[in-house]
């Protein structure tokens, strides 16, 4: 059990990387650096939509955003995934 732990702690670091990358290619798109970057503004900042008052939805609202914003950055392929043989 702790062998899948230790593969999702790894798998959800290897894509919070792909998406730090994203952020900083300079062939992403600024409408995706945008989203990124204010996403990261909305987790770390104070004023939340849910304060962290009330004990669980407060913290929930902020984890939820960063996992869908991962997992929309992971969407993006940076030119150094590209395969050779598919540029013809």
């Amino acid at each position: 059990m702790a062998t899948g732990k230790l593969n999702f702690l790894s798998r959800l670091l290897g894509m919070g990387r792909h998406a730090v990358a994203v952020f900083r290619a300079k062939e992403t798109p600024f409408y995706v650096k945008t989203i990124l970057g204010l996403g990261l503004v909305y987790i770390v900042s104070p004023w939340d939509l849910i304060p962290e008052a009330l004990p669980i939805l407060g913290i929930l609202d902020d984890f939820t955003l960063a996992a869908l914003l991962i997992a929309w950055a992971n969407g993006f392929r940076l030119p150094e995934q590209d395969d050779p043989d598919d540029k013809q």
